[in-house]
């Protein structure tokens, strides 16, 4: 049976979750962060006879995360309510979003790997990096917008994450005081937190910016007693990434309308 959950679910569902909690970090740190009653959230579980939560189903904006076993019992119930939904993003582990990719087989897929730090295997000079402030943070947008084509994030936004603590945000300025790398640890649970968003401008590649941001993200993280996880599909990324000591845990798949 398929239902949406309330406040009552929570300790069921984040059980539930936590069998995985690194690769189910998105959904686990919603929960935690937005609840139940927030209008950017709906959160759904799939019970069997049994009343056992076999699956779950986040909403958040306009990305849906299913996660669930790969011969889940109620997949057909699952595409049902997402095709009442409006969504940009679905994403999941690649071996459960084959099913998704059939119902849906206009949406754009793209894979990348889900990869995890629990010990950082290279000192990096992270000197040169600092918090995000408010007055940078037109800076940073305009990095966003220039590394991450999709990347359309307000500034408003920006400054409540800052000012709610919803993320920590790591940039390096270059000697003019711009904004040149940067990248933020945006999710956070009980065990770990996702670093997204790291990049550096075209022009000041190759000077190890974002070697030094991932690796104070990933101090962040450690110091809070939490392992640090990240997504990438660049081979080139994902070879900086397991330099420092990130280690692939699985594959993981966007589908999205663009």
């Amino acid at each position: 049976m398929l239902r949406k959950c309330t406040e009552k679910d929570k300790k069921r569902l984040l059980d539930y979750l936590e069998k995985e909690p690194e690769l189910n970090l998105f959904t686990i740190g919603d929960i935690e962060m937005y609840g139940f009653d927030s209008s950017s959230q709906d959160v759904w579980c799939y019970e069997n006879e049994a009343l056992e939560i076999e699956g779950v189903l986040l909403r958040y904006k306009k990305n849906l995360i299913p996660t669930h076993s790969i011969d889940f019992s109620g997949i057909e119930e699952f595409i049902s309510l997402i095709r009442t939904l409006d969504f940009t993003y679905l994403s999941g582990k690649q071996a459960i979003l084959k099913d998704y990719q059939e119902a849906f087989p206009s949406l754009i897929a793209t894979r990348t790997y889900f990869a995890e730090c629990q010990k950082l295997a290279e000192k990096v000079d992270t000197t040169r990096v600092e918090d995000l402030e408010v007055e940078s943070i037109s800076d940073y947008c305009q990095l966003l917008a220039t590394c991450f084509d999709s990347w359309d994030v307000a500034k408003e936004e920006v400054a409540d994450k800052i000012n709610s603590g919803k993320a920590v945000i790591k940039i390096v300025k270059n000697q003019a005081g711009k904004v040149v790398a940067g990248g933020e640890v945006s999710v956070e649970s009980q065990t770990s937190g996702m670093i997204i968003g790291v990049g550096t401008l075209p022009e000041e590649r190759g000077h190890g910016f974002a070697s030094a941001v991932v690796s104070e993200l990933v101090n962040h993280c450690h110091e809070q007693g939490k392992s640090a996880c990240l997504f990438y599909h660049n081979p080139v990324a994902g070879k900086i990434y397991k330099r420092l000591g990130f280690q692939d845990l699985d594959q993981w798949m966007m589908l999205n309308k663009k």
